[in-house]
């Protein structure tokens, strides 16, 4: 797809007592293999365990530095709520507690900010972490396409056995398995019917305009 970027972030494992999350570096292989013939070349960035905020802030910076179609971030890991109620993203060293998730943390905010500001026509962020529908809450969502795992106040799922968490398993098994193109829309149909029958959270969405009519993946493969 001419013009589309996404950056993929995806933190499994933990230095600061956090439990480690082997199904977040699955999430990230698998939905990158998923999405890897949507995106420019070289405009899919896939980043597992990044040390620093700054590692992510200048890989979303980039892509977001000139004009595009559609500009992605995804995340999968912990999510971590500060002392003012607000999502951090967690990277290997941060802390769960809450006046130091901010410090130790990707803010969600400041990835909002990133994207709130870049040239591009469709902005998406999709979370895969606990109290991911936090991130409806900030004022920086303004104008952005949001799809989170689940609400502000339910943990994310995964079963010990499974190689992807359940929220990530079904959305790459949707890229995969559907042959006609994809939207936004269609998406979070299908996510909130398989994930509700099997007494998972319920993911949540929230839509700009028009945008679950954006296209995320066209046709997979051509027609005879």
């Amino acid at each position: 797809m001419p013009g589309a970027r996404a950056v993929l972030v995806g933190t499994s494992t933990y230095t600061a007592g956090l439990p480690q999350l082997d199904w977040s570096a699955a999430n990230i292989t698998d939905l990158y293999d998923a999405l890897v013939d949507v995106f420019d070349p070289g405009g899919l960035h896939a980043l597992v365990d990044p040390p620093t905020t700054q590692v992510v802030f200048d890989r979303l910076n980039l892509c977001a530095s000139s004009p595009a179609d559609i500009l992605l971030f995804y995340y999968t890991g912990h999510g971590l709520r500060d002392d003012d109620d607000r999502l951090c993203l967690a990277l290997p060293g941060s802390v769960d507690v809450p006046r130091h998730a901010r410090r130790t943390s990707l803010p969600v905010d400041s990835v909002l900010e990133i994207l709130r500001h870049a040239p591009a026509q469709h902005r998406v962020v999709i979370l895969d972490c606990c109290y991911s529908g936090l991130v409806l809450d900030s004022p920086a969502a303004a104008d952005l396409h949001l799809l989170s795992a689940t609400n502000r106040t339910r943990k994310a799922e995964y079963r010990t056995e499974a190689r992807n968490t359940e929220f990530t398993g079904e959305l790459v098994r949707l890229l995969e398995d559907t042959s006609g193109p994809l939207d936004l829309g269609t998406v979070y149909g299908h996510l909130d019917r398989a994930l509700r029958g099997r007494g998972l959270p319920r993911p949540r969405q929230r839509c700009v305009d028009h945008s679950a009519e954006l296209v995320l993946r066209p046709s997979r493969f051509p027609s005879a």
